[in-house]
């Protein structure tokens, strides 16, 4: 288990919410030794209209988190799983081997930052079905983090991104019908083919294509995601993108 945290957006029960969550958990979960969840909910004295946590007010939220992490670890073996920002508030998910000492441990860390309201609650989830099904990102959203990576390591190349180039993708399918039918949408959405291969395995049929570009993260947002649900309609796979790096 190693830790990979992630930030993305997201809406939860129809509201703008910022998540981190910890995605280096998910090969090891559930853990049959940590079923219990354990939450706490910290109230914002300050947050945006959107219901985020203002740039004033972060210090201390991530100073919450530094008291809140070691003392549940210390009394219920706990680990944060994630954090979920919205409506006003910082809800923490941890996942712990007992509830024994949960509320003293709270009350404990919270003693430090008066003024700040909080709630709290555990309850039994083995499944780690809030881990799963509330915190881990959804395949889109795996998608947007994936170019999160890649746009700050090509800025850290150099890369200006509002310049136009060609950015390569590539996709497979599981049969030559479905490769064909996406080639047809493809070029008729302005994409050019590069080529096309063959493989072993369940998505066998490889295709490649290209098209002229700039890469700012909402717009190479906007053409991955069309990509990625492209691939869906014909039962495919979207596999990445790439581009050289441009710094003029």
């Amino acid at each position: 288990m190693t830790d990979n945290w992630k930030p993305y957006l997201s809406n939860v029960n129809g509201k703008l919410a910022s998540i981190l969550v910890n995605l280096g958990l998910r090969e090891s979960v559930p853990m049959s030794s940590k079923q219990r969840l354990l939450w706490v909910w910290v109230y914002f004295k300050s947050p945006r209209p959107d219901g985020l946590s203002d740039s004033k007010e972060a210090p201390i939220l991530y100073n919450i988190e530094d008291a809140l992490a070691p003392s549940l670890a210390r009394e219920c073996q706990a680990i944060l799983s994630g954090r979920i920002t919205t409506e006003g508030r910082r809800e923490f998910y941890f996942y712990g081997e007992t509830n024994d000492g949960f509320a003293n441990a709270v009350r404990n860390a919270m003693k430090s930052f008066e003024g700040y309201k909080f709630d709290m609650g555990e309850q039994e989830d083995s499944s780690w079905n809030q881990y799963l099904n509330v915190l881990y990102p959804s395949l889109e959203d795996l998608e947007r983090i994936a170019n999160v990576d890649l746009l700050d390591r090509l800025v850290k190349q150099g890369d200006i991104l509002t310049v136009p180039r060609v950015v390569q993708h590539w996709m497979s399918f599981r049969s030559e019908q479905s490769r064909a039918l996406f080639r047809e949408a493809a070029t008729g959405a302005g994409y050019g083919i590069v080529g096309e291969h063959e493989s072993d395995g369940e998505f066998s049929f490889g295709i490649s294509i290209n098209r002229t570009q700039s890469i700012q993260q909402e717009l190479i947002d906007q053409t991955v995601i069309g990509l990625f649900r492209l691939c869906g309609a014909f039962n495919g796979e979207y596999e990445g993108w790439e581009t050289p790096v441009t710094t003029q």
